[in-house]
């Protein structure tokens, strides 16, 4: 499904699509302390499509009438543009997360940061606190739910970060709903997914063989590394090189994957990234928490490099 490592990549100009779901950054500009949370059937708009008139009698719900109208949209398409929709996740809370509140951020960032831990309890990679795993938990709930009752349609693509985080996370809240729909659970991890790369440990990923072991469902690429080859103690990603690595995650997702619900599970920094990809305003989110969002792809001529 997904591209081979070394295959050319496309360029694509990405573009979230207004008005479907509830708009994270106007409340953000509204309220500069706004943390997006999961809402009812992920803040899909009732409103309505063209393609009204196309969908079975008695499954009427906005997102039944909303999957026939991106399936719509894709048959129309000569094949240049493409269209899907996100359910992006952001981890439960971690260790990391913990711990930072409790110290301060500038304690954080000048000292505890460049730790594995503090003696008592360990960030290096970091995985959920009892807290974390139950909003998964919950948030998994939720989904099932939403699959059930209000015909949310399963992502038929789940990509995850390979930090260990997005590894529960990915778990706790797709495993259980894909199971009682009958569905297949074999995420992919996505080395493009992971948090902006810093000099904290908590970024720095664990081995191919950890990963392995511990998650065997899920799908490796091609070139992953039995070490993390991308964290570096001596160097922080910059904003725009981080931003053109989720274009290229974006890119990779589009091209290779036929599939129109997809899923990603990531971090707080990795959505924003998204976000300017997409051309959407910025908002943060809480951890535990989902979003959808309609995006719309269009392949550039030849040469021609993306605006993002």
């Amino acid at each position: 499904m997904m591209s081979t490592a070394g295959a050319e990549m496309c360029y694509y100009q990405f573009r979230a699509i207004p008005e479907i779901f509830v708009d994270y950054a106007e409340k953000a500009s509204i309220d500069p302390m706004f943390r997006a949370t999961t809402l009812p059937s992920l803040g899909i708009i009732e409103r309505k499509y063209p393609t009204d008139d196309q969908v079975a009698f008695g499954y009427s719900k906005p997102w039944a009438r909303l999957k026939t109208y991106v399936e719509h949209l894709n048959e129309q398409e000569s094949g240049q543009t493409s269209y899907k929709i996100l359910y992006i996740t952001r981890h439960g809370l971690g260790y990391h997360n913990v711990f930072e509140a409790e110290v301060g951020r500038e304690a954080w960032n000048s000292h505890w940061s460049h730790l594995p831990g503090s003696g008592k309890i360990t960030w290096e990679d970091a995985h959920l606190i009892e807290e974390g795993i139950q909003q998964a938990k919950d948030l998994g709930q939720t989904y099932a739910d939403a699959f059930a009752v209000d015909h949310l349609p399963i992502p038929k693509s789940i990509y995850t970060s390979p930090l260990a985080r997005c590894l529960e996370t990915t778990k706790l809240v797709f495993e259980p709903g894909l199971r009682q729909q009958g569905a297949e659970f074999r995420p992919y991890i996505k080395e493009c997914l992971r948090e902006r790369l810093t000099d904290h440990t908590c970024d720095k990923r664990s081995s191919k063989s950890w990963i392995a072991q511990n998650y065997a469902q899920y799908i490796l690429e091609p070139s992953f590394s039995e070490e993390d080859g991308l964290w570096n103690a001596e160097r922080w990603e910059s904003d725009s090189e981080h931003v053109a690595r989720k274009q290229r995650l974006l890119e990779d997702i589009f091209e290779s994957d036929q599939n129109d619900f997809v899923a990603l599970v990531t971090h707080s920094y990795a959505i924003s990234a998204i976000l300017e990809v997409v051309n959407l305003g910025h908002f943060r989110m809480r951890e535990g928490s989902s979003i959808a969002l309609l995006i719309r792809g269009e392949k550039l001529e030849k040469g021609a490099q993306a605006q993002v």
